[in-house]
């Protein structure tokens, strides 16, 4: 165990110094709130079943034939598994008896907090960092969670959108092919877009085209479809994204918050704790909680690789 001593922070126990920087930064607001629907959990794992198909279509019967039976498909299970993390800070009596600059424990109290919030932000945002990965983002169904060849009862269907930059006609294109949105049995539901998803890096370029009444940057005087219609009413920009050309549009699935949409799983909830060791003085904090994030649904997202993919 490696405790925090006068020897790791030597200036901080000498007069003199002005202050102290590095540890001062304005934090980020909790950004995977604004599109990850928050829901406590019970149990060591959540199991859905998905791409449960209903009946199909009833069929022509003719006179005195009897009438066509059919019966729904199961679809196939997926769990998602929570797990534990945890972080913990010794600190020598000394340390922060003599500290001449700061209280050492309430820094690293607010150290432990900002750790965790970080990593509640990686954990959501993993799903999408492997959106399109053929090997580490395999799911369930076989293939990753945008993908052109998702397995249903009705044949292979896609939320894959155009591997492009965001654009004006990108954005029509991925509005049109939600709109075909098919359930399992092949049958057109009604889905709509809600949000963007994206990096700071598309995000000027995506709301000057959603902003603008007029087509952005055209010679015409066409009118903003997308902007007059609302078709694409939210964007939501993350710095947390890895590649920084992706781009998710969430549709309404997300709506019916019944946990197969972004879901972020709170098994235990954050905890801080503080206690001491008497044998050598120090003193210890650590924090622990344990959580899950899924998106189950892929008809939740649709997804676009970015021009890099192209």
């Amino acid at each position: 165990m490696q405790v925090i001593d006068r020897s790791l922070q030597p200036s901080a126990y000498w007069p003199g110094l002005y202050a102290l920087f590095g540890l001062d930064y304005e934090r980020l607001q909790p950004i995977y709130t604004q599109f990850f629907d928050t829901k406590p959990s019970e149990k060591a794992f959540e199991e859905f079943m998905t791409e449960r198909a209903g009946l199909g279509l009833p069929v022509q019967q003719p006179e005195l034939e009897p009438v066509q039976f059919d019966v729904p498909n199961e679809g196939y299970r997926t769990q998602v598994t929570h797990a534990s993390y945890g972080l913990a800070v010794a600190i020598s009596r000394e340390a922060e008896d003599d500290n001449l600059y700061e209280d050492v424990g309430a820094r690293m109290m607010k150290e432990l907090a900002f750790s965790a919030r970080q990593t509640e932000e990686y954990i959501a945002h993993a799903p999408l960092q492997v959106a399109v990965d053929a090997v580490n983002g395999v799911r369930a169904d076989g293939v990753p969670l945008g993908s052109a060849s998702h397995p249903t009862a009705s044949g292979l269907q896609s939320n894959l959108l155009v591997s492009a930059n965001v654009s004006e006609l990108a954005f029509e294109n991925a509005v049109i092919q939600i709109s075909y949105t098919r359930n399992g049995r092949g049958f057109i539901i009604n889905e709509l877009p809600r949000r963007v998803i994206l990096s700071p890096e598309s995000g000027p370029e995506t709301r000057r085209i959603l902003g603008s009444p007029l087509q952005w940057n055209a010679q015409t005087n066409n009118i903003n479809v997308l902007r007059s219609t609302g078709a694409l009413p939210e964007v939501v920009e993350t710095p947390y994204l890895v590649d920084k050309d992706n781009y998710f549009i969430q549709t309404s699935e997300q709506d019916k918050d019944n946990g197969q949409g972004f879901t972020f799983w709170e098994r235990s909830s954050l905890e801080m704790r503080e206690d001491s060791n008497w044998s050598n003085q120090a003193k210890l904090m650590a924090l622990w909680f344990r959580c899950a994030a899924s998106i189950v649904d892929w008809r939740t997202v649709y997804v676009s690789p970015g021009a890099d993919n192209a």
